[in-house]
């Protein structure tokens, strides 16, 4: 068979490693579907950054062993490679996953407007602490099913940790495309985002471990925490 006939373009759209190519001024000239996932996380700028900084000194390729993380993507090497000065490619290999199994009974857990747990959390901040806050919400948000009590304390705990900003950002809104997989079942996800010039990061261990206990994914930043909560009618 002649290989001319394979179409290694498809091949490389399905792979799972984000693959860019950029042109020599960093702007995008192709990428798979793995690495518009990782754009919906990272700045192309940074990557293309990465890439030159990294990049053989002549034309070939050669590969880095580095931890990187973008909020919930997790790679242990990545790989730049060129063979012309008008483009470089820059692949990203992921770390291996332990199969993480999570669990949930809806039946026990109470409808909820999640916009209302949140006003009352931002109100008792507020009471506490002369900070400005601005909330983007949606406030067509339907119910969803979540421990209020447990939620009210993250929300309490991720709030507390801003106490000492300037000023915060927080929005409240619903992704497209991506999920949360729970007992085999795929949930959309609700983003809670929380943003300002500076947080106290030493209670973060304590958010991430209330977030899990109720199927939230926590991404703790020196500046901004994100809650990615399954959103269970």
């Amino acid at each position: 068979m002649n290989t001319t006939s394979i179409d290694f373009r498809f091949l490389l759209d399905c792979d799972t490693s984000p693959l860019i190519i950029f042109d020599h001024k960093g702007r995008i000239l192709w990428l798979n579907e793995a690495a518009e996932i990782l754009l919906g996380y990272a700045d192309h700028r940074e990557l293309f950054e990465m890439a030159l900084a990294h990049a053989p000194r002549d034309f070939g390729h050669q590969t880095t062993l580095r931890e990187l993380h973008y909020r919930q993507l997790s790679f242990y090497a990545f790989q730049v490679a060129y063979n012309s000065e008008e483009w470089i490619a820059l692949r990203l290999f992921y770390r291996p996953k332990a199969k993480e199994e999570r669990h949930l009974d809806p039946d026990k857990l109470l409808p909820t407007d999640v916009n209302l747990l949140l006003e009352a959390a931002i109100g008792m901040f507020r009471m506490q602490h002369d900070r400005p806050l601005r909330l983007l919400a949606d406030q067509d948000l339907p119910q969803l099913r979540i421990d209020q009590n447990s939620f009210s304390k993250l929300l309490r705990k991720v709030l507390e940790s801003f106490r000492e900003a300037e000023a915060i950002q927080a929005s409240l809104k619903m992704t497209i495309g991506e999920f949360i997989r729970i007992d085999g079942k795929r949930y959309p996800i609700l983003r809670l985002k929380l943003q300002a010039d500076r947080r106290i990061t030493r209670e973060d261990a304590a958010i991430e471990e209330l977030a899990n206990s109720l199927q939230i994914l926590a991404f703790c930043e020196p500046d901004s925490v994100v809650l990615d909560i399954p959103f269970i009618r």
